[in-house]
């Protein structure tokens, strides 16, 4: 772990990080890619937390496909086998590893995503950019490379809780703090993208909602990802 770059990753791997990071879903929070998956793909989640996203696309891609999930932290890839034993899916891998250097040969992947990752990355190591290039590398022609990030300015809750937008402008502050590239990396996607040598003309955007509630309390913060 101690040789692997960085990032301004400031959530850490509490247990209640990483429960509620499991609460994701491939249909809930990466549902914009469920129509290009296949039976028999071959799928990379870079980032991939508990890895409950990664299971769910497992089971999209069947058993004649494969699913990899690839995380800089040791608790949530532990997180994930667990997981991946538990619902008994065998069409799965998980392993420690780093978005600048990811441990595969080029054009191994027909789809490489990342949800929430770039807005974390540090701009001394390459930030977004260097992230881009290397999950193309990966990716094949004509695959698909697909991440999924926030537009931290257009967060709102209700009713009004003032201490929890003090709690999510505390955390941007010490993201930036820590290196991080930009709160805003989800509005400039375009803009990454290109600078990472993607064409123009075959870029394709979404805008979606995100929303979450408790049982405990009627809050609910809005967030929009592209």
């Amino acid at each position: 772990m101690s040789n692997l770059p960085t990032t301004g990753y400031q959530h850490g791997y509490s247990e209640a990080t990483l429960a509620s990071h499991a609460a994701r879903s491939a249909t809930t929070d990466m549902s914009f890619l469920v129509p290009y998956v296949n039976s028999g793909m071959s799928i990379l989640d870079v980032g991939c937390g508990p890895g409950s996203i990664t299971l769910g696309f497992a089971e999209l891609v069947g058993m004649t496909g494969k699913v990899v999930g690839v995380d800089a932290g040791e608790a949530p890839i532990a997180a994930a086998k667990s997981l991946a034993k538990e619902k008994g899916v065998e069409n799965s891998e998980f392993m420690i590893g780093s978005v600048y250097s990811l441990p595969f040969p080029d054009e191994t992947f027909d789809m490489v995503y990342c949800n929430q990752v770039l807005l974390h990355l540090r701009a001394q190591d390459g930030g977004a950019v260097a992230a881009l290039k290397e999950m193309r590398r990966v990716c094949k022609k004509g695959g698909i490379v697909a991440p999924r990030e926030a537009m931290m300015g257009t967060l709102r809750n209700y009713p009004e809780t003032p201490g929890m937008i003090q709690g999510f402008q505390w955390l941007i502050k010490r993201m930036l703090k820590s290196g991080a590239d930009s709160e805003e990396v989800g509005a400039r996607l375009r803009e990454i993208a290109e600078e990472a040598g993607y064409e123009r003309e075959k870029l394709r955007f979404k805008v979606g909602l995100s929303t979450w509630t408790t049982p405990e309390c009627d809050v609910i913060l809005l967030t929009r990802t592209l």
